[in-house]
């Protein structure tokens, strides 16, 4: 079936829907001529647990020490505490037998006019009141029988035992029994007295309960009891105070509760937004919570059931002793399961009979942002599908869209044109003294996101802004990206100036918009209509005022650590420096050109000078001749067709110019090595070349080893020859070979020659 079944005509069956007060009477009279709509409730798992304790309560058998138990609801505004509380009522008062009940719709400072007024009193109930005084009269038969089990002047005589079991079994009248026994009526007065002035320190209490089985005080004490001022007999008793102020109030429930649990009979005590409080001065905040203290430890003592409604905020600041003796049942966000059921059934209360698993008229996309943009609040659900109801009605479509959800969210939230919300903006700044009218250069004509408001422009220093940005309701991701947008590109056009955005939301945004806001700015937006935006606006340009700062300290800091860098690796190039000119004038060296082949040759130690020739000649075959066949660029001869010669391209492989590389390689070591041998040779020399002094041995041995490290690291000439684990070597043939063994063994020659030359035959200990 379409949704076009449905159209959206007639009765909106959401308006009137979105809050539920707490009646302190069960009135049920039906008020005008419609019929009455039928409470709605979604079946969600803090319902059940909530009705589950309720009924455990109701049922208990045992002790009714151990019945009492006090329950929070938990949750943030609109998530239906005081939906589930009524429902609490309801069920209180359709139970049987009915308990004791008292409602509070909120508290009050003026706890006497919600006391005299709004919550039911005994005298209220005909039902009531006669319960209130069979618990008074049960209290006044176990007094009775405690006096009597005291008495020891045999009177009772052998019944004693059965007069007593009935006073506690409540089968006897106890005025009968007083008075057929002459018992003292004030002493029993005295006697209740004091009992119950061990339970409240408010001696009046007592005193009127103690004189509420005379009838002579009936009439009067039950006015007291509802409020009124006393009457003057009861003045006359020690009652002179009406019951009135918050210490006053709470402590009369205790009272209720006392005569109540003593009578083991059931009675509640439901109160709604217990946040008022958070409202008053501390003085009268802190009344309250000492006086409801009391109450939380008298109900669960007594055998109550005591149910309030409370935000997150305020049931974290409760004292630990409330935590410790009441049993939190936290509300949380709705999913779409719980949305689309309570959407259905609020269409199925006007008549209209939506398809199976469907929200006609409601699309499923509009059934979508709904979920989305009510943060599932089941207050902002009810609102919104009120709003989009009488949209679409006015548009005479079929069906409820995407637009008529957004168009809801802009009526209801947007309660003020935009030009308002920039004077709002300007009367905080101003008051906190920023300058936010001239924009940074080349910003003055930077066009804002669609939709949105003039920016304002707070300069924190020279090189770095923060920036108001004004939006409308309804945040879409769309939105969110023309922010992005626009941040970024007064970023691009501001260069090296640094530049923080706050934006300000004049109307609504949801918790997933927020977040998408503040992953594109860094920071969380702000919504206009909230009742601390003054206060968030000021601490919200503060920390970013701070932020700019911070980072503008935290990039001087880098500069200067990398300016300390460049200056201290400047030190230690000149340090460097430095030492190598000192480590020169200690050592001078004759400066010299660098030697040619030819003339090293001549230079060198006589009894090395073979080994070197006949490396270097056969080095030099090896780059002459080279390896594989020689090459030849000879034309290819003319072919039969009469078609002149090709030319000839010749192919190197890459293991024969890894082969040439190694030659030349090889070549420039040797040069490096016979070098370093006729510096080594010609140094600290006193005598002939046949009689060299003082050589330095070690340094020898050095040299000849960083030749042999160094050949080590170049590629074998023979392409891999023998192993050297395999034993001596054959002989060589090809060219490669010969050149790589007379390399292999040149630094072994040198170094066992000269030591033999300079040691007089003995060589250095490798």
């Amino acid at each position: 079936m379409s949704p076009d079944a449905f159209p959206v005509a007639g009765e909106n069956p959401f308006r009137g829907s979105t809050s539920v007060q707490l009646e302190g009477f069960g009135d049920t009279t039906q008020v005008g001529t419609g019929p009455p709509r039928p409470p709605i409730h979604v079946r969600r798992r803090i319902n059940e647990q909530l009705m589950e304790q309720v009924q455990r309560y109701l049922r208990h058998t045992g002790d009714s020490s151990t019945r009492g138990r006090v329950l929070a609801l938990v949750g943030e505004f609109g998530l239906g505490k005081s939906h589930l509380a009524a429902q609490v009522t309801d069920v209180l008062r359709q139970s049987t037998p009915t308990p004791a009940l008292w409602v509070i719709g909120q508290p009050s400072v003026d706890m006497r006019s919600v006391f005299q007024h709004r919550v039911m009193s005994p005298r209220d109930d005909l039902e009531a009141m006669a319960d209130f005084m069979q618990a008074i009269t049960d209290y006044y038969a176990d007094v009775t029988a405690e006096l009597l089990e005291q008495d020891e002047t045999g009177r009772l005589g052998g019944a004693r035992d059965e007069f007593l079991s009935g006073l506690r079994d409540r089968r006897l009248d106890p005025h009968k029994i007083a008075r057929a026994f002459d018992l003292d009526e004030e002493l029993i007065h005295s006697h209740l007295r004091r009992h119950l002035r061990g339970v409240t320190d408010h001696r009046a209490f007592a005193t009127a309960l103690a004189l509420l089985p005379n009838q002579v005080y009936q009439t009067d004490i039950f006015r007291w009891l509802s409020g009124e001022a006393p009457s003057a007999p009861l003045q006359q008793r020690g009652v002179t105070q009406p019951i009135q102020g918050i210490q006053g109030v709470l402590e009369a429930f205790a009272v209720f509760s006392l005569v109540y649990g003593q009578s083991d009979r059931p009675y509640a005590l439901v109160l709604d937004e217990v946040d008022k409080i958070a409202e008053w001065t501390a003085q009268d905040r802190a009344l309250f919570l000492n006086a409801f203290e009391m109450l939380v430890n008298r109900y669960v003592n007594q055998g109550g059931l005591l149910v309030f409604c409370v935000r997150p905020d305020l049931w974290s600041s409760l004292p630990a002793s409330l935590h410790e003796r009441v049993l939190p049942l936290w509300l949380d966000s709705w999913e779409r399961p719980a949305t689309e059921d309570l959407i259905k059934q609020h269409l199925l209360g006007s008549g209209r009979v939506p398809q199976d698993k469907t929200c006609a008229p409601f699309t499923d996309p509009a059934v979508t942002q709904v979920v989305t943009l009510s943060d599932g609040v089941p207050r902002q659900i009810l609102r919104i599908c009120e709003g989009a109801w009488d949209h679409a009605a006015l548009g005479g479509g079929p069906r409820i869209d995407i637009e008529a959800v957004h168009e809801a969210i802009r009526t209801t939230h947007e309660k003020r044109p935009m030009s308002e919300a920039a004077r709002r903006l300007e009367r905080v700044l101003a008051g906190d003294q920023w300058w936010h009218n001239v924009p940074p250069r080349d910003l003055g004509d930077l066009p804002g996101p669609p939709g949105s408001g003039e920016p304002r422009w707070i300069e924190v220093t020279r090189t770095a802004w923060i920036v108001l940005l004004p939006v409308r309701s309804l945040l879409t991701r769309s939105a969110v990206g023309d922010i992005a947008g626009f941040l970024g590109h007064a970023r691009d056009v501001a260069g090296a100036t640094s530049i923080e955005m706050l934006v300000v939301v004049n109307g609504h945004a949801c918790r997933q918009m927020r977040r998408q806001v503040a992953d594109a700015t860094g920071t969380m937006p702000l919504v206009l209509d909230d009742p601390r935006f003054d206060i968030a606006l000021r601490s919200g340009v503060q920390s970013l005022a701070e932020r700019l700062r911070a980072s503008q300290d935290n990039t001087v800091l880098e500069k200067l650590s990398h300016r300390l860098d460049v200056i201290q690796g400047q030190q230690k190039t000149l340090l460097e420096r430095v030492d190598s000119i000192d480590h020169s004038l200690d050592n001078p060296r004759v400066v010299a050109p660098p030697p040619t082949a030819g003339s090293l040759g001549q230079r060198l130690p006589e009894p090395v000078r073979a080994p070197f020739r006949e490396t270097q000649e056969a080095l030099d075959r090896l780059l002459e001749e080279g390896e594989g066949p020689r090459l030849s660029l000879v034309p290819l001869a003319r072919t039969a067709a009469g078609r002149p010669p090709r030319p000839r391209r010749l192919l190197v492989d890459d293991s024969a110019l890894r082969s040439m590389g190694a030659v030349v390689l090889a070549r420039r070591l040797l040069g490096a090595f016979r070098e370093a041998v006729v510096g080594w040779w010609e140094t600290d020399a006193s005598g002939s070349d046949t009689e060299p002094v003082a050589r330095d041995q070690g340094e020898l041995f050095a040299i000849c080893r960083g030749f042999e490290i160094s050949l080590e690291s170049l590629p074998r000439l023979d392409r891999g020859g023998a192993d050297p684990l395999s034993g001596l070597p054959a002989t060589a043939t090809e060219p490669g070979e010969r050149a790589q063994d007379r390399l292999a063994q040149l630094a072994d020659r040198v170094l066992r020659e000269l030591g033999d030359a300079v040691s007089g035959g003995r060589a250095p200990l490798r």
